[in-house]
């Protein structure tokens, strides 16, 4: 007969401290997999107590979620009396956002606005109290963790989103590490002539490049221009501009290569990633 994860006290557990642990940890992997459908497995080199520790932590938060219900942070936070940001000046927006952030704070959630000095204190009181307010989640709090929001994911900022990809396309290619992995490259590459190349052999071509040197150095950039047009969900972006670099030879010696360049853009799934490159330095095979 299968033995019930929830009748521990009748099992007949060793007289070791730690294999009573692992016995434990077992039962709560077979309780966690019979009432959550959550799998846990592991590698027996983990502490049994830190283990026993993280699956309790696992399994609470497990069955927080099953039985949450969706609930709107207004109601979270207690209902909290609070001023509509068109009848506050600039100091009492300041003192009021503190109040509000605090009580986030306090309920273990909290906003997150990407860079700071984007986004200022109204913009922010505004998007708590009148957007935030009245957004359903499912949220369940538990001891130690805290639920983020992100303002962007409420407005994303494309302009900004572009241009982030295209420096990290530009660090990448600097330390000559783009692959098949990179997540700055789309699936698929649309060439002028409509020539369609798959991401690996994308990746390929340039692994062939880096090969070629030992190092780039000295790298300049600047992104000059960025735009993006949305059609729903989806859309096409760019961001261009100028860059030069020097790349070194085996021998030791260097090519010095620059010139403008232009990075195209697909949106999916809310993602940026580049799918036609006009790079110095960079040719389609």
């Amino acid at each position: 007969m299968a033995n019930n994860p929830d009748d521990m006290a009748d099992l007949p557990l060793s007289d070791d401290p730690e294999e009573n642990l692992r016995i434990e940890n077992e039962l709560l992997r077979l309780k966690m997999k019979a009432e959550l459908g959550a799998e846990s497995h592991s590698s027996g080199k983990l502490d049994p107590g830190i283990e026993n520790e993280f699956l309790k932590n696992v399994m609470a938060f497990e069955q927080n979620w099953a039985n949450a219900k969706p609930a709107k942070v207004y109601d979270l936070l207690g209902k909290p009396d609070f001023k509509k940001a068109g009848d506050l000046n600039d100091e009492e927006i300041e003192e009021e956002l503190e109040k509000i952030t605090d009580l986030l704070f306090e309920k273990d959630m909290q906003v997150y606005f990407g860079d700071e000095e984007d986004y200022d204190s109204r913009t922010k009181y505004h998007f708590i109290t009148e957007e935030l307010f009245d957004h359903e989640t499912t949220f369940a709090p538990m001891p130690g963790m805290t639920t983020h929001f992100d303002y962007e994911e409420f407005h994303p900022n494309h302009k900004k989103d572009i241009e982030r990809r295209a420096e990290e396309f530009l660090s990448g290619w600097f330390k000559r590490s783009l692959n098949e992995k990179s997540w700055e490259l789309a699936d698929q590459f649309i060439l002028p002539d409509r020539k369609i190349l798959s991401k690996a052999e994308v990746a390929t071509q340039m692994k062939r490049i880096f090969d070629a040197y030992t190092d780039f150095t000295d790298e300049k950039y600047k992104i000059i221009e960025s735009g993006f047009e949305l059609d729903g969900y989806t859309g096409l972006g760019h961001a261009g501009g100028a860059v030069k670099y020097e790349a070194v030879l085996e021998n030791g010696g260097s090519v010095h290569i620059g010139g403008p360049f232009k990075l195209y853009m697909t949106l999916e799934s809310g993602w940026w990633s580049i799918f036609h490159i006009v790079f110095p330095g960079f040719k389609y095979f």
